[in-house]
């Protein structure tokens, strides 16, 4: 008899430990939708630069990216899964996300970027002379 993953272990994890509430707004539908999702600020070792192949001294290399796990059956009723490019709001933060990893038993995991300053505008001072930006330069 298969295991019922949703049922069985997903949802009881989503419900003791997601992050209520967590805003979704997918690029397809509008709006914010409240979900659940567990939270991580996750770790993502990378491969080391360098090593037997070049004759370098390796470098090893790790990076910090925020991540959510997701039961997939919540988003029945919306006919549509969330996807790269989608917006969520967790913890008044402001993320976009990167990747949809998806596994075989009804569960994702969002790979997330932090979107809180992406509509800030750039870092550029006051024209110099009186100059209209890159233009008067």
């Amino acid at each position: 008899m298969p295991l019922d993953w949703d049922k069985l272990v997903i949802g009881p994890c989503q419900q003791i430990f997601s992050d209520d509430p967590i805003q979704w707004q997918s690029s397809l539908l509008g709006g914010l939708i409240p979900i659940s999702g567990i939270f991580d600020e996750g770790f993502l070792a990378l491969q080391p630069l360098g090593g037997e192949e070049d004759g370098l001294t390796p470098v090893h290399v790790s990076s910090a990216k925020p991540i959510v796990g997701i039961q997939l059956s919540q988003f029945v009723q919306y006919g549509v899964e969330p996807q790269q490019g989608d917006i969520l709001i967790i913890r008044k933060q402001t993320y976009r996300i990167q990747e949809v990893r998806s596994d075989s038993h009804g569960s994702a995991t969002l790979i997330l970027n932090d979107a809180e300053r992406e509509n800030d505008p750039l870092p550029f001072g006051p024209p110099r002379n009186g100059g209209a930006g890159f233009a008067g330069r």
